[in-house]
């Protein structure tokens, strides 16, 4: 059995709240993971964000944090969207939606709220990353049936998905525009646990639009991110639909 999986649900959040030796972020462990109130097979999409906003540290416990996040996720006012990344962008695509329940769930890439502002990412990623992957590995083996679409939004959740999905390095020079302009999305992968079992990932990529990819556009006739992002949205909503519909 996958040390990411073992004990359930119940094991994958004893584990992200339990000390992670190594981790720059141990000594402040700030965890953040959502309570599944719901059946764990009701889970469709799980988007995948870089982190916790270091804003969220004065909140002070994680349980404080969780309940906040809940709340804006189900009626955040714009400016509390904004400001919690993907956040805009999730609800513009889905509408509000309780990440405890209902098809959508959200984790980050690290579980821990950052010390001293969101730029922490740049110098903890690479020894942070190596621990907290194997709770998304676990979050990915017990979400979903035997399909799961993940959403990964921005660089850092690509690659933590890329690194388990498809053996990339944790720690790329990655372009996000590059992967999305040269290979047709979703990227869809047989991922198979430890355990022996196996599940269909869909991979779908967003970020933010770049001078590079209207670079590509203008000189190559290439689709902008803009446009590529549309035809997913499109394709992610009717996979959401389909799902309240059963």
């Amino acid at each position: 059995m996958d040390a990411g999986t073992e004990g359930g649900w119940d094991g994958i959040e004893s584990r992200v709240r339990d000390q992670c030796s190594g981790c720059p972020r141990n000594p402040t462990k700030l965890p953040v993971l959502f309570t599944r109130d719901a059946d764990l097979s009701k889970v469709n999409i799980l988007i995948v964000s870089q982190e916790p906003p270091n804003f969220l540290r004065s909140l002070g416990t994680s349980g404080s944090i969780e309940n906040k996040l809940r709340a804006i996720c189900k009626q955040g006012t714009s400016e509390e969207l904004r400001k919690v990344n993907p956040l805009s962008k999730v609800v513009q695509m889905f509408g509000p939606f309780d990440p405890s329940e209902g098809s959508i769930y959200w984790t980050h890439a690290l579980k821990c709220v950052p010390v001293n502002s969101d730029r922490d990412i740049n110098k903890e990623w690479r020894k942070a990353a190596t621990k907290c992957r194997e709770h998304l590995v676990g979050e990915m083996k017990v979400l979903g049936k035997d399909e799961l679409n993940i959403v990964a939004f921005g660089k850092y959740a690509l690659e933590i998905c890329l690194n388990i999905l498809d053996g990339q390095d944790i720690d790329q020079e990655l372009s996000i525009s590059e992967t999305m302009q040269s290979l047709k999305l979703p990227l869809v992968y047989k991922y198979r646990f430890k355990d022996g079992t196996s599940k269909n990932i869909n991979l779908f990529v967003f970020t933010n639009p770049s001078a590079e990819v209207v670079k590509i556009m203008k000189s190559g006739g290439k689709m902008t991110t803009e446009e590529i992002q549309a035809l997913e949205e499109r394709r992610l909503r009717e996979i959401v639909q389909k799902k309240a519909i059963r």
